[in-house]
């Protein structure tokens, strides 16, 4: 029964590496465009509209372009500047202000391109693969495992940047992999385009270029055998020299930046802080292992199991192996006291994945039932990343419904003097968002509650400054709505002890409306649909 099987697998593999690259070519694009728009049309990601969470930003750019008239290249000036007080991310705020001043407050243009950076990414990750040696299925799954799972909403997400930096890396490594194969130049010049863009977007990705320059030398090492001698690596490095040098500075100039005006450990306790403890990487890394990077552990775990039955020949890895670790120990090390979670997952899962299925795929001594066993665990591992995205889909789904659609039931039942209370400290965020949404639709009468302290007045967020009037005391007693989470929401923190008896409670999704007796001439009824997913 077992050969049979392997004699099926065997010749569907064989009808599959037979096809031309043309057929190859469609029927990559159809699957990649069925996950795509699978999640984001299908679980209605790309329409769920606003979320308390960076779309404020759109909001509030929008509103200094369109209400106030201020250039959007004196902001954009400002904001980079800014934010080299503790990021270093140019690009990432130049390219997003940018489309803002494009777009405005339209989401679906953004949520496109979001779209868009989804299917370039397993695209050029599916022939990254196909250059490294693999074939059509372990190229595809090398792919789908580096994008599905706990990382993808950053496919959905508007703020995370990491988006765009896997589609730079992937097209920039594609670009790499063509031109050290061809030799044509018109890889190697749009690869370090792309390369110097990545850099420019998040700082996690600045630290991927030791990992692309170990690459090309090894490439050129393979080229001459595979032998790692001096005569070898010099002879490589000459040979690629001006490559290597505009990695390095692809490398040394963001690092040299980071270290004289950002700073190492300015954003939380993500990056490098010399008074941090081993005891802190330990327990930021042991959270991640059970949280978000538990499937990526226990499969590797099985992954590692089968592979050391083949303990001498593994040994022969160590080359492939110091790439992996040159691609993950420097991960590992700026978010090991904050924890590798969600959208912090990537690039990691790149670096898992070019390992463990790209390197072993191609790997001779694993064979027969083993390696039968090999492929199956990628498999489970993919099947139960899938679960998580779809899951996370569902969710921004619901969530996103329920920002939007309690933000046009308040606008639509508040009239001129209507006053509301928004509940949403201490994520900021949220106050932000319905602050400038409010404002854009020509509403200017929204309070802000802080818990702790019981008081109420126009502080739209505790980081920035406001005029006095705004930090004037009002009463509960005067306010006509309020707008909370509830526990539904991930942002819910607290019941609040506002006395609510007075008021209609109107579920509205992840979120929850009072709307004090009496002081609306309408009370609107929100439908979000609920969640969809449950398995």
């Amino acid at each position: 029964m077992m050969a049979k099987l392997r004699s099926m697998i065997t010749h569907a593999n064989q009808k599959i590496e037979n096809i031309n690259k043309r057929i190859e070519f469609v029927l990559i694009l159809i699957i990649s465009l069925g996950v795509v728009l699978g999640i984001t049309l299908g679980l209605s990601t790309m329409t769920s509209g606003f979320h308390l969470v960076d779309d404020h930003e759109f909001l509030e750019w929008t509103y200094g372009v369109q209400m106030q008239g201020e250039n959007i290249f004196s902001m954009i000036r400002n904001k980079v500047l800014g934010d080299f007080s503790w990021r270093y991310e140019p690009m990432y705020y130049t390219t997003r202000m940018l489309t803002c001043y494009l777009f405005g407050s339209n989401l679906l243009p953004y949520s496109l391109l979001k779209a868009t950076e989804f299917f370039l990414s397993i695209m050029f990750l599916y022939y990254s693969g196909r250059q490294m040696g693999a074939d059509k299925k372990y190229s595809l799954l090398f792919a789908l495992v580096s994008v599905l799972g706990y990382q993808s909403p950053v496919w959905w997400k508007l703020g995370p940047q990491e988006g765009q930096c896997t589609m730079l890396f992937a097209a920039g490594f594609f670009c790499m992999l063509k031109w050290l194969h061809e030799g044509k130049k018109s890889f190697m010049v749009s690869s370090m385009l792309l390369f110097a863009l990545m850099v420019n977007y998040k700082e996690s990705y600045i630290i991927l270029i030791p990992f692309l320059m170990l690459y090309v030398l090894y490439e050129e090492l393979q080229k001459q055998g595979g032998a790692v001698t001096l005569k070898a690596v010099t002879e490589g490095i000459r040979n690629r020299l001006g490559y290597l040098i505009f990695l390095g500075v692809c490398f040394l100039v963001p690092v040299i930046v980071i270290l004289t005006c950002v700073g190492t450990n300015n954003y939380g306790n993500v990056g490098l802080d010399s008074g941090a403890s081993l005891g802190e990487y330990v327990d930021g890394l042991t959270r991640s292992l059970q949280g978000d990077l538990k499937w990526f552990k226990r499969f590797g775990i099985l992954f590692g199991l089968i592979l050391l039955t083949y303990y001498e020949e593994l040994k022969k890895l160590w080359k492939e192996m110091l790439l992996t670790v040159a691609f993950l120990l420097p991960q590992f090390v700026i978010f090991g006291r904050s924890g590798i979670g969600e959208r912090y997952v990537l690039p990691s899962a790149i670096g898992f994945a070019f390992f463990f299925v790209v390197v072993i795929s191609k790997w001779k001594p694993l064979s027969g039932k083993r390696r039968a066993v090999y492929l199956l665990f990628i498999l489970l591992l993919l099947g139960a990343h899938t679960r998580v995205t779809l899951r996370e889909a569902d969710y921004f789904r619901f969530r996103g419904e329920s920002v939007t659609s309690m933000l046009e039931s308040v606008r639509e039942m508040a009239s001129d003097d209507t006053k509301v209370l928004a509940c949403f400290r201490p994520n900021e965020e949220g106050n932000l968002t319905i602050n400038y949404w409010m404002k854009l639709h020509g509403f200017d009468q929204v309070y802000y509650y802080t818990e702790e302290t019981g008081m109420i007045n126009r502080e739209c967020d505790i980081n920035l400054f406001y005029a006095p009037e705004d930090y004037e005391p009002q009463s509960f007693e005067d306010m006509d709505i309020v707008v909370m989470y509830n526990r539904l929401d991930r942002h819910f923190v607290y019941d609040l002890s506002l006395d609510l008896t007075d008021f209609t409670e109107i579920p509205c999704g992840t979120l929850t409306i009072y709307v004090r007796n009496g002081s609306v001439p309408v009370i609107v009824q929100p439908k979000v649909e609920e969640l969809r997913i449950h398995f």
